[in-house]
């Protein structure tokens, strides 16, 4: 790991910005505009350095739970209309194998980025599907599946939303409201 991080180094570039150039800047435009940049560069900051472990567990979660849509599809009593478990497998553990660097076991950071995006189309997909009128008029088994798929993906979600917030949320600082 590089010490600094990089998070570090751009606090360090909008705190030196805001200290030392921003007061030579007289009122107006330009002084604006950099605020601007300063706010920006220390909310790239605080994310920074915990985007690729979030998408990486994110990626990781969107997998685990579609493979487990998967296997409740193999059981046949719900047909998701577009979505073949036996094709949707394959392709997410050769594209999960694709995004490792043969020397690493962590997947770049664009791959990572790359995969979110293949899997975030794949939840469309479900979510299309499971609202698919066919469904709606399914046999009871079929909408007990269906119900569990959506059950799933609803926690699914949830889970993805608790750790965008943890990405996201300011550091609680002493004598401010969390």
């Amino acid at each position: 790991m590089t010490k600094p991080s990089i998070g570090e180094l751009l606090n360090g570039v909008a705190t030196s910005l805001r200290e030392s150039v921003l007061p030579e800047i007289p009122s107006g435009p330009t002084r604006r505009q950099l605020q601007v940049a300063i706010a920006i560069i220390r909310r790239v900051a605080l994310v920074w350095d915990k985007v690729a472990p979030y998408l990486y567990l994110d990626n990781k979660d969107i997998e685990q739970t579609a493979i487990r849509i998967c296997a409740l599809l193999d059981r046949g009593q719900v047909i998701l209309e577009g979505i073949d478990p036996g094709v949707l497998r394959r392709r997410l553990n050769e594209k999960e194998m694709e995004s490792r660097s043969p020397q690493i076991d962590y997947p770049m950071w664009d791959a990572l980025a790359a995969r979110n995006i293949e899997l975030q189309q794949i939840l469309v997909n479900f979510q299309e599907a499971l609202h698919a009128p066919a469904l709606q008029t399914a046999s009871v088994p079929a909408r007990a599946d269906r119900d569990e798929i959506a059950a799933m993906l609803q926690a699914l979600f949830r889970r993805m939303l608790a750790r965008e917030l943890e990405v996201n949320a300011p550091p609680n600082r002493a004598g401010r409201l969390a």
